[in-house]
């Protein structure tokens, strides 16, 4: 038996658009991400949505909208309701996130395509997981195990092993191989040696992205210092600063950074404030308080702390809404003339919508601002637009493969932006008195629909419904109160409430409740069953006569919001969410260019691997099959030129598919299942190796009758009890077994022929049989007691089966 790897990309290949990929296992589809950008628009939801009701499990690996923004929308109105699957902390953030961009969107206008309702039950199906966790896929698909691990970029970033048999797929996007100020690096990386971790490598398949393949980064260190004086060379100069970020993945990054540095220069927070402002931005950062554990071990120190309070951020003022941005920077403790500056991180990043988009219209004209970009923003968005303006002013004429040049914050001569604003306006005048009407007659309907059920609960709670249904029903049409269902507007009648009030008035004798439809393959069938009319009859008194208390048995609605404690001087600023405007309201759309005076800068403060990295990393995983994703078509072609290269030891089954490209990447391996006996099991003598346990077995198939799994017992024939050489299975590698002997006691050394000396006494060689290509290692000495210890010890570091 064969097992079946398929690969489709439904978008992100070949750019560097929002990720989302089919892998097919063999029968199983699961879904690699399923991210969007703010739009929504586009071919990438009409093919997700032409999939969705087929997947059986999606994996989430980052908690933005680039890996999960389409999530909510394929769960509530694209009928994928198959289980997902995301680390805890991911899972939080993630949901945080969509309900800031749902925020965003209706602020400005009439986004329908779903709610924060959606999110939360979208969310609710999301299994949550910790690293290093193996989790089963449920169903016919329990052969199939996921295991997410750390990925570093963002809190709760997964990379992925989804193992099935022999097969063993790796899907590795935007990891970071260094260490941040609130995260540790990726599980790629094991320990300070910088090497790869045993347990990632050598996969069936490894599916990873291009993104950073062009793009030689200076040191953490580097970038992080020319970020924070980006931001007080502005501050010296007595402007704001506007740093566009995301609502909850990078932000907290940014936002550590920039708050361990702040209480440096008295003078600093003496003129300028530092804000968070993001309609969600109380609860990111209580969530990531409470997300220690996922952090970087520094912070995870700090509970142990008595004085401090990890991931704190004391000195980052949360707002969010610009009318509270706006009262904070009037409001200053000295002067209450002089109104503050500020530092404001801003969301969201791509400056499309949101608050960022509205600071950036308002400061970017004035010459003693300064706009500092930590991350590239979407395609085709504001922030992406200014940052390629940046980039060919002061990096155009940098030579090939040369590191970034990290420059001061320098204006842009000519720079403009175009930028669509949506907001919403009131009504007024024939817009006004239109919409009066409407809701007035909508106000009506519903009344009278309430009327028409509450009669109905009357009839229902009437002992004798046979005998005063219909004296009750002539009083009240006698007495005008409640009409009858042809005065009422139909269509402010569900199809249920219609159906009822035909068998009420006698129109009807049957019931027709129609389901939500099923699937057999492609097709959609609607189906209806004829069922007959019955309604419980309401119990208004207990068996006591005492009436009952609806409320004592109403359930509270739970809610996710934290609870916000604000000190005294705020107190009128407790309010998590914008107030309510009960006004009625349009959206309207203007699209202007914005003359960008300020001086800008860019530093990378995204977190993800640069293309050495990137490089590197792959050698050392050294995958069957490799699957380029999630980066231009420049970028995307180098990184595949680059393992192409015969002199890079990488495989060269290299894939770079596009847009509906369905990929064959199965290994042509042959696995076959057999259930072993107990008698058999007890015989084997397993070892560990790289975390696996290994074991020679022999025996004879049977076949039992019911069961289509064949059984492989004991053999008690001559051939079992025949002498087999032994096997050795691990890494070759003379130096690690130097280090192992050392480890041990036992000096050792190389000659100038790569021989490996042991004490002066007994020399051990590794030679390589040209016929079967096998390693083989040779100890020569004479038979000494050192000899045997030497021997016992090189047995041991391999394993034998």
């Amino acid at each position: 038996m064969s097992n079946t790897l398929q690969f489709t990309a439904i978008s992100g290949v070949n750019n560097e658009d929002a990720v989302c990929y089919i892998l097919e296992i063999d029968e199983a589809k699961i879904l690699l991400d399923c991210g969007s950008y703010e739009d929504y628009s586009g071919e990438t939801l009409a093919q997700l949505q032409r999939v969705a009701r087929q997947v059986d499990a999606v994996l989430l690996s980052h908690p933005d909208a680039a890996h999960l923004g389409a999530y909510p929308l394929a769960f509530s109105r694209y009928g994928m309701t198959c289980p997902a699957y995301a680390t805890q902390a991911a899972h939080l953030m993630g949901r945080l996130c969509m309900q800031d961009v749902v925020r965003s969107l209706k602020a400005r206008e009439d986004f329908v395509l779903f709610d924060e309702r959606d999110v939360d039950a979208a969310f609710e199906n999301i299994t949550p997981l910790q690293y290093s966790q193996p989790k089963t896929l449920p169903g016919k698909h329990s052969d199939i195990v996921i295991t997410a691990h750390a990925a570093g970029h963002t809190i709760g970033g997964a990379i992925w092993t989804i193992s099935n048999g022999a097969e063993v797929v790796l899907y590795a996007i935007d990891f970071n191989q260094m260490n941040e100020k609130h995260l540790n690096r990726c599980s790629l990386m094991e320990g300070s040696t910088g090497t790869v971790a045993p347990r990632l490598m050598r996969p069936t398949l490894l599916i990873t992205d291009s993104y950073n393949a062009l793009y030689k980064l200076p040191t953490r260190a580097k970038r992080a210092e020319c970020f924070l004086d980006s931001i007080n060379s502005a501050v010296k100069r007595g402007g704001n600063v506007l740093v566009p970020v995301d609502s909850t993945a990078r932000v907290l990054e940014i936002a550590y950074v920039i708050n361990e540095w702040w209480p440096k220069d008295k003078r600093r927070r003496d003129s300028h404030a530092l804000f968070l402002l993001a309609r969600c931005g109380r609860k990111t950062k209580s969530f990531a308080q409470s997300l220690v554990g996922w952090m970087a071990d520094s912070i995870e120190s700090q509970l142990s702390d008595k004085d401090g309070k990890p991931f704190e951020l004391r000195h980052v003022t949360v707002v969010q809404s610009m009318d509270e941005l706006d009262r904070k920077m009037r409001s200053d403790p000295k002067s209450r003339t002089r109104a503050r500056k500020a530092v404001v991180l801003a969301t969201l990043e791509g400056m499309s919508l949101g608050y960022s988009q509205e600071l950036f219209v308002r400061w970017a004209s004035d010459k003693g601002n300064a706009i500092v970009l930590p991350q590239r923003g979407p395609p085709r968005s504001p922030t992406r637009d200014l940052f390629n303006k940046w980039w060919e002013h002061t990096q155009g004429n940098l030579p090939r493969n040369s590191p970034m040049k990290l420059v001061a914050p320098t204006l842009l001569p000519g720079a403009e932006v175009q930028v669509t604003i949506k907001r919403r306006v009131p009504l007024e005048g024939t817009e006004l008195d239109e919409w009066i009407a409407l809701d007035k007659r909508r106000k009506e309907q519903e009344a009278a629909r309430d009327a028409i059920l509450q009669r109905n609960r009357t009839m229902l709670d009437s002992d004798d419904m046979s005998s005063n249904g219909d004296s009750d029903d002539e009083e009240t049409r006698d007495m005008g109160i409640v009409p009858t269902v042809r005065e009422v507007d139909v269509e402010a009648f569900s199809e249920i409430d219609l159906e009822m009030e035909r068998l009420r008035g006698g129109q009807s004798y049957d019931l027709y409740v129609k389901d939500r439809g099923r699937v057999r393959g492609l097709d959609m069938q609607n189906q209806s069953y004829c069922m007959f009319p019955f309604q419980e009859k309401i119990r208004r008194v207990d068996e006591y006569g005492e009436i009952y208390d609806l409320e004592k048995y109403m359930q509270v609605e739970e809610t996710d919001d934290v609870d916000f404690v604000p000190d005294a001087e705020n107190a009128y600023e407790s309010e998590p969410e914008d107030e309510a405007d009960s006004r009625p309201t349009k959206s309207v759309m203007e699209k202007i260019r914005v003359d960008v005076k300020c001086k800008v800068s860019f530093v990378d403060m995204e977190g993800r691997a640069d293309g050495t990295s990137v490089s590197n990393i792959l050698v050392q995983i050294i995958p069957k099959r490799l699957v380029l994703v999630h980066g231009t078509n420049a970028s995307t072609q180098a990184l595949a030129d680059y393992c192409r290269d015969p002199q890079v030891p990488v495989t060269k089954d290299i894939y770079t598919p596009g847009i509906g490209e369905i990929l064959n990447v199965s290994s042509g391996l042959n696995a076959y299942k057999v259930k072993l006996t107990d008698a058999l099991f007890k015989q084997i003598q397993l070892s560990s190796v790289q975390g696996s346990m290994l074991g020679y077995v022999s025996g004879r198939i049977k076949y039992a009758q019911n069961d289509e799994v064949p059984v492989l017992d004991v053999d008690s024939s001559g051939m079992a009890k025949a002498w087999l050489p032994p096997t050795f299975i691990g890494d070759s590698k003379l130096s690690l077994l130097r280090g192992v002997l050392e480890s041990r006691g036992i000096p050792a050394r190389f000659d100038s022929e790569g021989t490996l000396v042991c004490d002066n006494a007994i020399a051990i060689r590794r030679s390589v049989n040209k016929n079967s290509k096998t390693d083989a290692i040779r100890i020569q000495g004479n038979p000494t007691a050192e000899y045997y210890l030497i021997r016992s010890i090189v047995y041991e570091h391999f394993a034998t089966v």
